[in-house]
């Protein structure tokens, strides 16, 4: 991986935006692409494109929230603090590392039995490894 000046400066711009932008839910999707492997749409991102791959559970979840085995799309509220929110599901940390990403634990998803990872990409994404993550299915 050989980046340039350029492609780091954007990179920093939009994990800037993600910080100091943060939303209270997002809106995401995730594509199944030619090569069989789950994507995060992330539009503009200046690294290369592998680096949005969804691998160690967070794939399995993708294919299990899609209808078609093409696209899911979900709605995420990251948060600090365990909350209740109605037609989501959570996903609870279990550990997490700067540049190593983070495990989470899937509760109350009936149906779906393992951990997650989440990669690096997520702090770009929403500017954190949030504690508790709730996601709904679009």
């Amino acid at each position: 991986m050989n980046y340039t000046i350029k492609d780091l400066t954007q990179g920093a711009k939009a994990m800037a935006r993600s910080v100091f932008g943060k939303k209270a839910e997002y809106q995401l999707q995730f594509n199944h692409e030619e090569d069989s492997l789950w994507y995060i749409d992330y539009p503009n991102w200046a690294f290369e494109h592998h680096n949005l791959l969804m691998v160690n559970g967070a794939d399995e979840l993708c294919a299990f929230l899609s209808d078609d085995d093409k696209f899911t799309k979900v709605s995420v509220i990251p948060s600090k603090e365990r909350k209740e929110h109605k037609g989501y599901f959570e996903l609870e940390q279990l550990e997490s590392g700067l540049t190593t990403g983070s495990t989470y634990n899937v509760n109350n998803l009936e149906g779906f039995t393992r951990n997650i990872w989440i990669c690096p990409v997520t702090l770009f994404v929403l500017g954190q490894y949030p504690k508790f993550i709730y996601v709904k299915k679009l």
